[in-house]
């Protein structure tokens, strides 16, 4: 056509000399996203995933491409100005800036609801070393025409596997998601309250699933962790999107907006809502999920790396559970103190005092903001990025002279959405476990009461009297673990 054109595009990895998978965001001349049609289309983000090579007919003038293969390779934007009725062959090299694997850290994340026969080509896209597919989503599953095969593991080449059998329960009091089950938890037909995510993470575990509580912020979150059958929490969650953020909690306990405003302030309650199971005690691991194909992300936007010997899926996943990875949507953030790894717990005698140096270090391929060490909650160190810096390399000395946990996180500069990382804790203990903070066992007290108080004034939340009794008797006992805290506060 006369105002048309035709764009041929080919990407390699820098140094080789055949097509590499990537993504895809191509914007035309008229502000429309176009879509290769040999590539994987997905336009809740306004991209394509595709194998390296690519036609496309394209309205004349000026367009815009951007190319991008997970986290570990740089970015590519350019403007493109297609003349009518010209054919325009460009070629693209894609530069890792960073390989994470080589360093013996290997990638995942939690959260994809894509098609399986879609999920060899987006891990390859994307980079992402183990992704467990959502094949089953409340009484959603793509299991109900074909049976569940044998082998649950989809190797794809030796580092890039992923999994066929996860499950997500998402009703009233939030979403639980249970990796890697043997068979899909089933209890009978699910209202919205009833019967709670407790029950499903309780019969996951039997199977010896790893059990997420997928935000910190739905209403059953601290009933869940109460009950003891959380093994991991969200906190770089699918509200944290590539080009902006969700910016509420969804039909979860909402935030003081005043207290955490914008879409700073969203990260910010999401991570002092985590910090409140950590100053009770408890050792609970974080996690990161991108919900693509369900939001505005690509597959493994928000994820985990994960530090291992050797490389399997197996071992990432134990790797998560024993709390030794970071999440990141950008940076790559490495913390140790004096050669302990995160996860670990450091134990001192009575009456000492925990001296050791902490080592932080971050790499970007955009520009950093800043770096925080954090101790119990409370920033204690904080480092800025020179102009237009991409790295932070710090050392500080640290006396710690009673039980606490410890975490480093990062953040890029970035006016459209936040990009960040975050460790798990380091944990110190100094003649025994950490004693839990009265703010905090206060805090979800107060929560769970809130919760039950709902339930209560809430005649049509369930189908009998049985229903209700057990739903808040499990209610219950959630506030009665969070009192006993109280009591045990110093």
């Amino acid at each position: 056509m006369a105002n048309t054109s035709i764009l041929k595009v080919e990407i390699r990895e820098k140094g080789r000399s055949t097509p590499t998978s990537c993504r895809v965001h191509l914007t035309a001349s008229d502000g429309e996203s176009y879509y290769a049609t040999n590539g994987v289309e997905y336009q809740r983000d306004s991209h394509f995933t595709i194998d390296g090579v690519f036609e496309i007919e394209l309205p004349a003038g000026d367009a815009s491409i951007l190319i991008e293969k997970g986290k570990e390779y740089r970015s590519i934007f350019e403007h493109i100005t297609m003349a009518a009725g010209q054919m325009k062959t460009v070629e693209y090299e894609l530069e890792r800036w960073i390989n994470m694997a080589e360093l013996g850290w290997y990638s995942g994340e939690f959260h994809i609801h894509r098609n399986l026969d879609e999920m060899a080509h987006l891990i390859l896209a994307e980079d992402l070393n183990v992704a467990p597919d959502l094949t089953v989503w409340n009484n959603q599953t793509a299991w109900a025409d074909e049976p569940i095969p044998a082998e649950k593991i989809v190797v794809v080449n030796a580092l890039h596997l992923y999994g066929v059998l996860s499950q997500e329960d998402e009703r009233g009091g939030g979403a639980v998601m249970l990796m890697n089950l043997d068979e899909p938890v089933e209890l009978g037909e699910a209202s919205r309250w009833y019967p709670t995510g407790w029950h499903y993470c309780a019969e996951a575990r039997k199977q010896g699933a790893l059990v997420d509580q997928e935000k910190p912020f739905w209403w059953e979150a601290p009933v869940n962790v109460a009950m003891g059958v959380i093994d991991t929490i969200g906190i770089l969650n699918n509200h944290f999107h590539r080009a902006s953020v969700m910016d509420n909690e969804a039909w979860g306990k909402p935030r003081d907006k005043a207290r955490y405003p914008g879409y700073a302030g969203f990260a910010n309650n999401v991570l002092d809502l985590y910090y409140h199971y950590l100053n009770l005690g408890l050792k609970l691991p974080i996690s990161a999920g991108s919900a693509s194909g369900v939001l505005r992300n690509p597959v493994g936007y928000n994820r985990l790396y994960a530090p291992l010997e050797s490389f399997s899926y197996e071992d990432w996943f134990h790797a998560v559970k024993s709390g030794n990875a970071f999440a990141t949507n950008g940076p790559m953030l490495f913390f140790e103190l004096d050669g302990a790894q995160l996860g670990e717990t450091i134990q001192v005698d009575s009456g000492g005092v925990f001296r050791r140096k902490g080592s932080i270090k971050v790499r970007s391929q955009a520009t950093l903001e800043r770096a925080e060490i954090l101790l119990n909650g409370e920033v204690i160190h904080e480092f800025h990025a020179g102009v237009n810096a991409s790295e932070i390399n710090e050392e500080v000395e640290l006396a710690i002279d009673e039980s606490s946990w410890i975490v480093a996180r990062a953040y890029e500069k970035n006016d459209q959405t936040v990009r960040l990382a975050h460790t798990n804790p380091i944990y110190i203990e100094i003649g025994g476990p950490m004693k839990p903070k009265r703010e905090s066992a206060t805090f979800y007290a107060d929560w769970c009461r809130e919760l039950l108080a709902a339930s209560e004034a809430d005649s049509e939340r369930y189908e009998n009297a049985a229903q209700r009794n057990e739903v808040e008797g499990i209610y219950r006992q959630a506030v009665g673990f969070y009192e006993r805290l109280v009591l045990l506060a110093n």
